[in-house]
C-alpha cells in the first residue's frame, strides 16, 4: 500500500483514468521569467561576471509566477531550475516542487547542482571568446580548488535544507570557494551544457580528469559520441528534445536521439530548456518514442530519472513510503489530448487552475 498524505482519499474509481508517477523536468527557467520581452520581470540570467558559482536560481525564483502553474497542470510536479546558460558557469540549479506559497516552501534541494558551459554557450558574460579560451579557463578554475587532507578535516556541519553536509573548516572560505570544494570533492553534482559532439567528449574528459559527478546537459549530438558516454557511465538531461539541426552548435541533431542512448544504456531525462513551455515536455517525451525509444524508457525518463541521475531524495515513483507526487489523466500522459484531470504533490492535492484555463473559459463564447 501506498502511504499517501491526509488528503488521497483511497478507493476511489478514477473510472478508467491513468494515474501517473509526477513527471519533473530536468532543466528549465520556470519560475525565473515571467516575460521574455519585459527586463523587469526576468532573473534567469546575471549578467555581472562570467564565472559566477555562488549565482543561486532560488534566490531569483517567483512560487507564484504564473508559468508555475501553467507548468503543473501539465502534470510537471517537479523542476530542476537552473540559471540560463549564457556563461562559462552560470551558477547553482536548485530541484523544485511545482507549489509553495515561498521559495522555501518551494525548494527541495539547493543546491541541487552547479552549472557549466562548454562550446559557444560558454563564451557570455564577458568570458572566454573561443573554444580554446573556455578549456584554459576550466583548467584554471579546477586547478586552483584547494582540498584539505582529510587527517586536517574537522567534524562536518550540517547544512541549509537541500545542501551537501560541509566539514567547519569550510565555514571560513567565500560561498564561491565552498562550491568549488564541494565540486572537487564529489559531493555536489555538475550539470555540464555541451551540445556538438567535440564539447560533450570534452566534458567526459574535464569528469574524468578532476573526478566530478557530471550529468550531460543538451546533448543534441550526444548519439555520435554514445559509447563514450555509456563507458563513462555519464547521465544525460536531454533537451529540448525537437532541436533541429539550426545551428552550428548542433548541425547533427536527430529526433532518435534518446533512442539511440538508451539502446546503448546512458541513463537518460529530459528537459525544455524553458519557462513557458516546459507544459510540452510530455508532448516532446511522445515524439521520442514515435521516433524510437520505449514507451516505458520515455516515462522513467520523465519520473524517476533526474533525481536518481543527481544522487537526492527518490522522485517520480509510486511505492511505500514514497513521496506521493502523481497525477490523474484521461489516458497515455504523452498524449496531448489526454487531459490532467488531478495532482498530488507530497501527498497533498494541488490546484491545477491558471491563467490560460480562466482565459479559455472567459472566451469559449464569442458573441
Amino acid at each position: 500500500m501506498v502511504e499517501l498524505g491526509p488528503q488521497v482519499k483511497g478507493g476511489t474509481d478514477l473510472g478508467g483514468r491513468w494515474l501517473t508517477p509526477g513527471f519533473t523536468d530536468a532543466g528549465c527557467l520556470v519560475g525565473l521569467l515571467e516575460v521574455g520581452a519585459e527586463g523587469g520581470s526576468r532573473d534567469d540570467n546575471e549578467d555581472s561576471d562570467a564565472i559566477q558559482p555562488d549565482a543561486r536560481a532560488w534566490d531569483g525564483y517567483n512560487p507564484q509566477s504564473e508559468v508555475v502553474a501553467v507548468t503543473r497542470a501539465a502534470g510537471i510536479t517537479h523542476a530542476l531550475v537552473h540559471p540560463a546558460t549564457s556563461r562559462l558557469v552560470p551558477g547553482q540549479a536548485g530541484l523544485f516542487r511545482m507549489v509553495g506559497r515561498t521559495p522555501d516552501e518551494a525548494l527541495v534541494s539547493g543546491p541541487a547542482a552547479l552549472v557549466l558551459c562548454l562550446g559557444r554557450a560558454a563564451t557570455g558574460g564577458k568570458g572566454p571568446t573561443s573554444r580554446m579560451g573556455v578549456s584554459m579557463r576550466l583548467r584554471e578554475l579546477m586547478h586552483g580548488i584547494e582540498l584539505p587532507d582529510d587527517s586536517d578535516e574537522k567534524p562536518r556541519r550540517r547544512c541549509r535544507k537541500g545542501e551537501p553536509d560541509a566539514p567547519e573548516a569550510d565555514e571560513d572560505l567565500s560561498p564561491a570557494d565552498r562550491t568549488w570544494r564541494q565540486v572537487r570533492r564529489g559531493e555536489l553534482p555538475v550539470l555540464i551544457k555541451a551540445e556538438r559532439a567535440d564539447d560533450i567528449l570534452a566534458a567526459i574528459d574535464l569528469c574524468a580528469e578532476w573526478k566530478l559527478r557530471g550529468v550531460l546537459l543538451g546533448g543534441a549530438e550526444a548519439w555520435m559520441v554514445v559509447d563514450e558516454l555509456a563507458a563513462a557511465g555519464m547521465p544525460a538531461f536531454l533537451g529540448p528534445l525537437t532541436v533541429q539541426p539550426d545551428s552550428f552548435e548542433h548541425p547533427h541533431a536527430r529526433y532518435d536521439n534518446a533512442a539511440i542512448l538508451h539502446a546503448a544504456g546512458v541513463p537518460i531525462s529530459f528537459r525544455t530548456d524553458s519557462a513557458h513551455f516546459s507544459r510540452g515536455l510530455s508532448t516532446s517525451a511522445g515524439v521520442a518514442v514515435a521516433h524510437g525509444l520505449p514507451w516505458e524508457a520515455a516515462i522513467a525518463a520523465l519520473t524517476h530519472g533526474p533525481s536518481a541521475a543527481l544522487g537526492g531524495a527518490p522522485l517520480g515513483t509510486l511505492e511505500p513510503g514514497g513521496p506521493a507526487s502523481f497525477f490523474v489523466t484521461d489516458g497515455d500522459p504523452l498524449q496531448p489530448r489526454h487531459a490532467v484531470r488531478r495532482m498530488w504533490i507530497d501527498g497533498r492535492e494541488v490546484s491545477l487552475d491558471n491563467r490560460q484555463r480562466r482565459l479559455f473559459e472567459r472566451y469559449r463564447e464569442l458573441w
